[in-house]
């Protein structure tokens, strides 16, 4: 049934009239233009609410108020039938006013060109054909960049292109890092790397539960024809799976779901989908919306735009966020799909840590399309003021001590120079037993052996990870060495070591409390949390390899059988030191009680 009305003259008495009833409403211009389209439950309630006095109007309605000239109903029988009608014509009609969401297209995808004999697995960023297959897309060159070195760490699927394929006569540098089988020179039989192409193909397609038990039978058959360097390899192969599902921070989700998070800056909305598929994280997509600010409509309008008549659609929807209409959505997904959808409002640690990385690969790729051009030299400049440095700064060193009680005590420098991290000059330091243990000496230890040798370039900042004493002693091994013109700070924790109670010494013996709103000082925490990041790093490893010989064994209660569960589950002593605790459960034999003991016994 369908009603019209003239906007205008008498307009109370007109709104008087309208049904009490659910149905879909569009507003007209005087060209009978549809400029916008909604639906309601009371259509009386829901038209007038838009001409009442007090109602505070976004520019947004007041500019459709401004343009419209008439009024069409539509009435239904149910609020889901005008829900289902209400997206049917926003997406044939496309009115200028509905919230229109736009797909990014500017994200780069993974590419294997199943096309050539030996396909080939690369980034792509662009127009897609229809013969190579495409997985994606990815939120920065940054994430395509490490997912491909694990493709080719785990299945030597070649990156080269065409031509550089077709004129080899040896193998090339991929080869002797172990990233490629070279079929290029004939070193891999051609059944074989097509079927590592396959096995490839599963983990890109989210099929990492099926990938899994594919590669334990390899294993197992290989084992039983004594072909145990291919076993060992199926082996690794596993192992490397282990350390993908456990950076992604996700694992062992048993029904596909999709996280859906929404930010909101002064440039627009942005909306970001992330997919889980066969218990992996497969992909991300991000939308984006000319308008500001995050409220219910915008949600709910993305939900139907994207899922409404999509032919497949994950039985979890992750929203983390209340939504009126959340039943109602329900059902109209339900049954359009003929498959029960539901959507997560209250969220278990699994999912919010999904939708945590949602978040942050939405924006992550916010920054990266709206990064501001900065001076190079703002961030060196705004130390110096603020600091009351002498000279200018174009060179920072930072260093860090790690140490587990006295053991396995590393130390590292971190260098900065105008151009952001130079990771090329990072150095590690293997501390002397007779100064492990002592931060001081360990630190004075670093700070000698670094600047003994004469081709480290001298920094115009040294950055030190510890209080004044630190520095002091610090400033008298560089005396020794011969440097007289230098700028030297520390920064040491503060109460309960939270960040923002971070103190800053200088060589006069002043403190300075950590100003969270001066960018210097911000800068100056990041820096010691990478030098910080790159020697706990470097010494966990230390310890895992010192302890990893034995640390099975004295573990009680776990003999052979469990020991080689967990080996073949997780392909390697170091890959059993990472697990989480749920990991642990999840190994056929380990109970509860023996996950608890073996998480306790490695952290």
């Amino acid at each position: 049934m369908n009603k019209k009305f003239v906007l205008g003259d008498n307009l109370f008495e007109k709104l008087k009239d309208l049904p009490i009833k659910p149905g879909v409403y569009r507003f007209l211009d005087t060209n009978k233009t549809i400029l916008y389209i909604g639906k309601a439950k009371n259509l009386r309630a829901r038209i007038k609410s838009y001409f009442q006095a007090n109602n505070k109007k976004t520019k947004k309605l007041n500019m459709l108020l401004k343009e419209s000239y008439s009024l069409d109903l539509t009435l239904t029988n149910s609020e889901l039938e005008a829900l289902l009608l209400e997206q049917h014509l926003i997406k044939q009609l496309k009115p200028k006013f509905n919230v229109q969401f736009k797909d990014d297209k500017g994200y780069p995808w993974i590419k294997l060109d199943t096309r050539n004999e030996f396909p080939s697995v690369r980034s792509h960023l662009g127009t897609k054909n229809k013969i190579d297959a495409y997985f994606g897309p990815f939120p920065s060159s940054y994430a395509i960049k490490q997912t491909l070195v694990l493709i080719q760490k785990i299945f030597k699927i070649r990156n080269c292109s065409e031509n550089f394929f077709k004129n080899r006569s040896r193998p090339c540098l991929q080869f002797e890092i172990g990233r490629c089988s070279a079929p290029c020179v004939g070193a891999i039989k051609k059944s074989d790397y097509l079927k590592e192409v396959r096995l490839a193909e599963k983990l890109l397609r989210g099929q990492g539960n099926n990938l899994e038990r594919e590669l334990y039978d390899l294993m197992d058959e290989n084992s039983v024809k004594k072909n145990y360097e291919r076993a060992a390899d199926y082996r690794d192969k596993l192992s490397a799976l282990r350390e993908i599902q456990r950076n992604q921070s996700i694992s062992g989700f048993n029904e596909d779901r999709d996280a859906i998070t929404l930010y909101s800056n002064e440039k627009g909305t942005f909306v970001g989908v992330t997919q889980v598929r066969g218990g992996w994280i497969l992909n991300h997509k991000n939308f984006t919306l000319n308008e500001t600010g995050i409220t219910q409509e915008v949600l709910e309008s993305f939900l139907f735009q994207y899922y409404f008549l999509r032919k497949e659609i994950p039985p979890k929807l992750i929203i983390g966020k209340k939504i009126q209409g959340k039943a109602l959505i329900e059902g109209a997904l339900s049954k359009n799909l003929k498959k029960r959808v539901k959507i997560l409002t209250k969220l278990g640690k699994k999912d919010r840590g999904l939708l945590s990385i949602s978040k942050s690969n939405t924006q992550f790729a916010i920054k990266r399309s709206f990064k501001e051009d900065k001076d190079p030299f703002s961030e060196f400049a705004d130390l110096k003021r603020t600091f009351k440095l002498s000279r200018d700064i174009k060179l920072i060193d930072s260093f860090d001590i790690s140490h587990q009680g006295g053991k396995n005590a590393v130390g590292g420098c971190v260098v900065y120079d105008q151009k952001g991290k130079n990771k090329s000059k990072y150095r590690l330091y293997n501390i002397h037993k007779k100064n492990a243990g002592n931060d001081i000496a360990s630190m004075m230890e670093v700070v000698l052996r670094r600047y003994s040798n004469k081709n480290n370039t001298r920094p115009d900042l040294i950055l030190i990870d510890g209080g004044f004493t630190h520095l002091k002693a610090v400033e008298k091994t560089l005396f020794n060495l011969g440097y007289k013109d230098f700028e030297i700070l520390s920064i040491s924790k503060g109460v309960r070591r939270k960040a923002e109670m971070d103190l800053f010494h200088n060589r006069n013996g002043k403190t300075i409390i950590i100003n969270r709103h001066l960018p210097s000082h911000l800068f100056l925490q990041r820096l010691r949390d990478e030098s910080h990041r790159l020697v706990i790093s470097n010494q966990r490893k230390k310890q895992v390899k010192s302890s990893s010989k034995s640390s099975l064994d004295n573990i009680y209660g776990i003999g052979k059988k469990k020991k080689r569960s967990l080996l073949r589950y997780f392909g390697s002593v170091s890959q059993i030191s990472k697990a989480s605790y749920e990991d642990l459960v999840s190994v056929k034999g380990i109970g509860k009680s023996y996950a608890e003991l073996i998480y306790k016994n490695f952290h």
